[in-house]
């Protein structure tokens, strides 16, 4: 007999882990991402990319709670402008999701 209770349910086996597929490495900031790294966590923000503050705020949470990778919306081009300040702050790398704008793309490689 377990040393759990069992509540009439019958236990469950453990879990048998995949053997992860070989893919390309790269890097986002300072974060490996590919088969010889850990899983990294991204999330994304809700707030106004634009409000510098609020999203700072949102990231520093995300951070705290484990996140390694967070994105970004910019819809707008006062998202993009916010893009430079959020990322010299940021703890963790930004990633800037663009759609649709490509002028957008040339603030997120200038805020790096």
């Amino acid at each position: 007999m377990s040393d759990g209770v069992m509540l009439g349910m019958p236990a469950l086996p453990p879990p048998v882990l995949s053997e992860r597929r070989k893919t390309r490495q790269l890097m986002v900031g300072n974060v490996g991402v590919g088969s010889e790294f850990p899983v990294s966590v991204q999330s994304m923000t809700t707030t106004l990319t634009a409000d510098v503050n609020a999203t700072l705020q949102q990231i520093a949470e995300l951070t705290a709670s484990g996140c390694d990778i967070v994105r970004v919306a910019c819809p707008s081009q006062d998202d993009a402008d916010a893009l430079a300040a959020i990322a010299k702050k940021s703890q963790i790398p930004v990633i800037a999701d663009i759609h649709f704008q490509p002028k957008y793309v040339f603030a997120a490689i200038e805020a790096g």
